[in-house]
């Protein structure tokens, strides 16, 4: 039976933030519960559940503790939502270079599992996030129709991903694939191990940093205006998202590391900039993002050097004591932590494990 039909037309929409308690999740949840959605975060807390304790016993949220990889658990957590929004995956190049065949695990089989859950409860809406890394190394500027050559296990995993969810577009199911740039910015679940944070960090606290190579392109996008791109997406009509594929980003905001350093040096005065030999394979690219923007109208709000003040502000005023922690890092926590033997097969963290349960009806 379609659950969908129960549903009165007049309450706020209902969406399943899959990885809601990770740097971007956290913040997309407070930006729907804000704009009025009901929320169920459907989460394994790997990194904890710091990220949304503020958020607890907010109106219109709940929690469903769980694996993406459970389909008892998936099934509970979409069982009442009108639009999925898939954020979980193991999320960065050193995290998923530790175990290939645990990423593919999560990152890709897990997204043709999902979506068949929810094509079968009739949900129509599904927001999943991938990486622009999956375009790899490519001199020109490039768009929604170039050819893909990602060159790290991360990336495969998105590119994958999308071939999968893409596949099952039609019959009241219209997936939208979202390629964020690189993000940036602060979020509920702080990270130090993304690029622009961690120089942005080690310049405000040490007042020096290193650029490895620094000719390398990359395009860049705050944390918040990511969450509110996807946002932008749930409320557009279907015809102009479904079953597309967008880069999510700005054109000025495709910078090199060298680029990224001296807008750095202009927030952060007296800062001493060293430049290091680059990594024998790096990704390197540039991305046209006038897809979103017509079709939607999204473009980004935030700057480069808005997210670099944001970052030396908590910094000096002690708000991080220390952004070399663990916990800052996807890898560091993986490797130090009991994430790594929970995603093995040892159970859910010991946060997870604790968080409260309650139906997405809540």
């Amino acid at each position: 039976m379609n659950s969908k039909a129960a549903v009165p037309p007049q309450r706020p929409a209902r969406v399943c933030v899959v990885g809601g308690a990770g740097f971007l999740g956290s913040v997309l949840t407070g930006t729907l519960l804000d704009d009025g959605y009901q929320v169920t975060i459907l989460d394994a807390f790997l990194y904890g559940d710091e990220s949304i304790r503020n958020l607890l016993g907010r109106p219109g949220l709940s929690l469903v503790p769980g694996d993406l990889r459970d389909i008892a658990a998936t099934v509970h957590a979409f069982r009442h939502a009108d639009a999925v929004v898939h954020l979980g995956a193991l999320v960065g190049d050193p995290a998923c270079d530790i175990d290939e065949r645990l990423t593919l695990e999560i990152n890709r089989d897990a997204i043709g599992k999902a979506a068949a859950i929810a094509r079968g409860l009739g949900i129509g809406r599904f927001v999943f996030a991938s990486t622009c890394s999956v375009y790899g190394a490519r001199g020109e500027v490039l768009d929604e129709a170039s050819p893909l050559d990602p060159i790290s296990v991360y990336a495969r995993s998105k590119m994958e991903s999308e071939q999968l969810l893409l596949q099952q577009s039609g019959h009241g199911f219209w997936p939208t694939v979202l390629r964020f740039g690189t993000l940036y910015g602060r979020s509920l679940r702080e990270r130090f191990d993304l690029v622009v944070n961690l120089l942005a960090a080690q310049a405000a606290s040490r007042g020096e940093i290193t650029v490895f190579g620094g000719g390398q392109w990359r395009p860049f996008v705050h944390v918040r205006d990511a969450a509110d791109a996807i946002a932008q997406c749930l409320r557009a009509p279907r015809k102009a998202v479904g079953g597309r594929v967008f880069n999510v980003g700005g054109d000025e905001q495709n910078h090199t590391m060298a680029q990224i350093a001296e807008i750095i040096a202009t927030v952060v005065p007296g800062v001493r900039i060293t430049v290091a030999p680059a990594a024998a394979q790096e990704a390197d690219y540039r991305v046209s993002f006038a897809a979103i923007k017509d079709a939607i109208g999204f473009t980004p709000q935030r700057t480069i050097a808005d997210g670099v003040a944001e970052i030396a502000e908590c910094i000096a005023a002690g708000a991080v004591p220390d952004f070399t922690d663990a916990r800052y890092s996807n890898i560091k926590a993986l490797l130090n932590g009991d994430a790594m033997a929970a995603l093995t097969g040892a159970g859910l963290p010991a946060a997870a494990a604790a968080a409260p349960v309650a139906s997405a009806a809540g």
